[in-house]
Parts: structure tokens; C-alpha cells; sequence
């Protein structure tokens, strides 16, 4: 899985000084902390210690929420690189990226990465799903996380009908790629409702992608010789 990088900023010099002042607070805080060996070799109540609140490190962030929000993304995923290479154990990631996102909400991919690494790779997809659902409150015009959820609905937890019903969320967003349009099909042929099914391949036959009308007129054809289409 490839993490993200930092987002980029329109003010440079803004920036690594909020930075740096950020990661200084952090630091005091006990969020960094040097030696990975001696990181790893502690239980996860323990090394706890080293992922603060949220809030705690908001009001530590003396107004530069963005900025502390990058540093912890940073340190989320070097803690997730750590664990990856070496016990495969990432049981705080819901925590770290909860702080990441309770500093900038607005900040997608903490919450997909999270989402992601909860329900694929530990099984946890409640926690995954609520990551995402945070997301959404926090981001309603996203089709990205509606989508990740209806993918996580569909992959992790077989649920056809939830699936269909993120994925045909995402597909009434604004800005979403024409492949959501055929997620939202798909899904909602899968759950058994037909009719939504035939007025959501209909749209993608208005695509441009003609391999994606392709398969349209192959699933309505399909539906039509099971009686679907009058």
C-alpha cells in the first residue's frame, strides 16, 4: 500500500515555520520519539504513550492545526512502516488517524489510509466504516470517501446493497471519474434491484469511455433477456 505524501502549500516559508514550531510542540508532547527498537520492543498500551489526543495536541498546535495535522500524517505512516516491516501489528493506526483528522477534517487521506489498513489488513472494517463515516460528516461533497466505503462494503463485508448504496452516493457527486458511474451499476445489479440497475447502466452508456459502454450494453442485454427491460 503507498502512503500519500504531504499536501503542498501555496506559502513555503509559512509553512516549515509552522512546521517546525508544530513538530517542536509535538515533540514536547511525547509525540516523537527516538529509536525505533526500543519503540517496537514495548507492549501497545504502552507505546500509546506516544500518540496523545487529538484534542490534546490541537491545543498544543497554538492555531497551526494544518500544520501539526501533516506532522502526525507523517508519523502515522512512519508507524505504520515500522510495524509493516517488522510484526505487522498497526493496532493504534485507528488512533493515529484520528488525531490526524480531528486537526484538519478536511484532510482525505488520513481517512481512507486508515479505513484501509482497519479493514483489510486487521479485520476491523466497524472501525474502518467509521473512520470513513467521519469523513463523510466532516466532507459531504466527497464522492472519494463514499466511494471507499461502498468498496470496503462490497470487498470486506460482501454487502452488496450497502455497496450500491455508497457507491451510487458517489455517483451523484460532483467530480467523481466516470468509473463510479459503473461501480454504482454493478453493485446495485448485484443486490437485486433491477430497475435502479437498468437507470444507472443507461447513464454510463452516455459516457465517452466506450469501453465502459460496452459493458453497459452487455449487462442491459443481459437484463433484458432475463425480463428485466419491458
Amino acid at each position: 500500500m503507498n502512503a500519500p505524501a504531504v499536501r503542498g502549500r501555496s506559502d513555503l516559508g509559512s509553512t516549515l515555520l509552522a512546521l517546525a514550531a508544530c513538530a517542536s510542540l509535538v515533540a514536547g508532547a511525547g509525540f516523537v520519539h527516538g529509536g525505533m527498537k526500543q519503540r517496537l520492543s514495548r507492549p501497545p498500551s504502552d507505546e500509546l504513550l506516544y500518540y496523545p489526543s487529538g484534542l490534546l495536541v490541537r491545543q498544543a498546535s497554538l492555531g497551526y492545526e494544518t500544520a501539526a495535522a501533516d506532522v502526525a500524517w507523517l508519523r502515522g505512516i512512519q508507524y505504520y512502516g515500522e510495524h509493516r516491516l517488522t510484526d505487522q501489528k498497526y493496532e493504534l493506526i485507528g488512533h493515529v488517524m484520528s488525531i490526524v483528522t480531528d486537526l484538519d477534517p478536511r484532510f482525505l487521506e488520513p481517512y481512507i489510509f486508515g479505513a484501509l489498513v482497519l479493514s483489510q489488513e486487521l479485520k476491523r472494517t466497524d472501525e474502518g466504516l467509521a473512520l470513513l463515516e467521519k469523513g463523510m460528516r466532516a466532507n459531504p461533497e466527497s464522492w472519494l470517501l463514499a466511494f471507499e466505503a461502498g468498496f470496503i462494503h462490497y470487498v470486506c463485508r460482501h454487502d452488496n446493497e450497502a455497496a450500491a448504496r455508497y457507491f451510487v452516493r458517489a455517483s451523484r457527486m460532483p467530480g467523481h471519474p466516470e468509473y463510479v458511474d459503473r461501480f454504482a451499476a454493478f453493485a446495485t445489479q448485484k443486490s437485486g434491484n433491477t430497475g435502479m440497475a437498468i437507470l444507472l447502466w443507461k447513464r454510463v452508456l452516455l459516457t465517452e469511455n466506450e469501453f465502459m459502454r460496452d459493458v453497459a450494453r452487455r449487462e442491459l442485454n443481459h437484463l433484458e433477456a432475463e425480463g428485466g427491460i419491458r
